[in-house]
């Protein structure tokens, strides 16, 4: 590998590499990022990773704790009169779109060795699925995921530029949202998330704002 990873391939080892050097067992591993950053394409790339070291490992995404999607529209109705997000809809605080109890009581089960279930969120559909999904307590437990950071044991985290993030998400979302709704999307929910949110001290970060040449900044 070269003293400086500059693909995929040779970053997504080194992540591998320390990811393994980690003590902890079961071992609670996140890639996060700002939505529109790469973790889904990442995430993948590490999974296969892992598989070729033969490594076993179970897989979470928080996307699974979304609360249904006509719920989320609702919230838009509910001001906030005082406190922290005076004047803001309850839909602009991204805290509200999930089920943060139920995601939390997962953690929870994992981190102690646990099988944990529960009841995922149906992309296609909008709703809460009928069918019960069941995660095992792998050695290492990877979640593409960017609520509870400071529970994790190892953080990897994916930076690129708002302004590329939010091109990208118009192109990728363009069957299913206009420009604007993108855009709206972005700055006043998922953009403010992580200005509040994004992880103060991540193991690894990942300049993604150029799929072609990602480059590790820190770690």
């Amino acid at each position: 590998m070269s003293k400086n990873p500059n693909t995929y391939n040779e970053i997504i080892s080194l992540c591998a590499d320390n990811i393994l050097k980690q003590p902890h067992n079961p071992l609670l591993v996140a890639v996060t990022g700002e939505s529109g950053s790469g973790k889904s394409y990442f995430t993948k790339m590490l999974e296969a990773e892992l598989t070729k070291r033969q490594v076993e490992y179970s897989f979470l995404n928080h996307d699974d704790f979304l609360i249904p999607r006509a719920e989320r529209e609702a919230l838009r109705l509910n001001i906030y009169r005082d406190g922290a997000f005076v004047g803001k809809s309850e839909w602009e605080i991204l805290e509200n779109w999930y089920n943060l109890d139920d995601f939390h009581e997962v953690l929870g089960k994992l981190k102690h060795g646990k099988v944990a279930s529960y009841y995922p969120y149906i992309h296609d559909g909008g709703t809460i699925s009928d069918q019960a999904k069941t995660i095992e307590p792998k050695r290492i437990v990877l979640l593409e995921n960017k609520l509870f950071l400071d529970e994790m044991d190892f953080v990897i985290e994916l930076r690129v530029n708002r302004q590329n993030i939010i091109k990208r998400k118009i192109e990728r979302d363009s069957d299913v949202r206009t420009p604007e709704q993108t855009i709206e999307m972005h700055e006043k929910a998922q953009g403010y998330y992580w200005d509040r949110k994004k992880p103060t001290n991540p193991h690894i970060v990942i300049d993604n704002d150029d799929f072609q040449h990602p480059k590790i900044i820190e770690g």
